[in-house]
């Protein structure tokens, strides 16, 4: 495999596991994301999947940020959500994040501490909103850049019923009466 960072090998395995044993369940989702961040002016894409754990969602998610940008690098990590009021369809919530960030382009910095491996912690707050389909915005701040970044994106859950936006049960078959034994 092309990753040589052990911890970080062991990390991706965990997450792929975690996808599959949730494929199928009603409350998985996919989606994606645009990213802006504010101090270095980079525009990002992210990759994202939710999965619920209890009182909490576990969101395993990977962004880039491409060489148009000054600073050209990528981050893979999980953040943690934290459903804060639901009202409707509309849940706001807090996060946590952890991340390795692969700082691509660290040679062209200035900064003494600049090099390709780093890690990154971010908090921040977001809403989401839908059923299905769930669009999203969330604000957040990284501590050890000192940086803010926005997200805008949308999400699809698994499994779902646009109508009430639960599960899609199956149809139970209907006996006859008549000819039960």
């Amino acid at each position: 495999m092309f990753i040589n960072n052990k911890k970080l090998k062991i990390t991706i395995y965990f997450v792929l596991i975690m996808l599959s044993s949730n494929l199928f369940s009603q409350n998985f989702g996919i989606g994606g994301c645009v990213i802006y961040n504010f101090q270095t002016e980079s525009f990002g894409a992210g990759l994202r999947a939710e999965i619920p754990v209890k009182k909490l969602i576990v969101v395993p998610q990977i962004s880039y940020y491409p060489g148009f940008n000054q600073i050209k690098e990528y981050y893979a990590g999980v953040s943690l959500h934290f459903n804060i009021v639901s009202y409707g369809n509309i849940t706001l919530y807090t996060l946590v994040n952890g991340a390795y960030n692969g700082w691509i382009n660290y040679e062209s910095s200035s900064l003494s501490t600049a090099k390709y491996s780093n890690w990154a912690a971010e908090g921040g707050i977001g809403i989401k909103k839908g059923k299905c389909w769930k669009p999203f915005m969330e604000l957040r701040y990284n501590v050890k850049w000192k940086e803010a970044n926005l997200r805008i994106g949308i999400m699809y859950f698994f499994k779902c019923d646009s109508k009430n936006g639960r599960s899609k049960k199956k149809k139970k078959a209907v006996s006859c009466p008549a000819y039960a034994n």
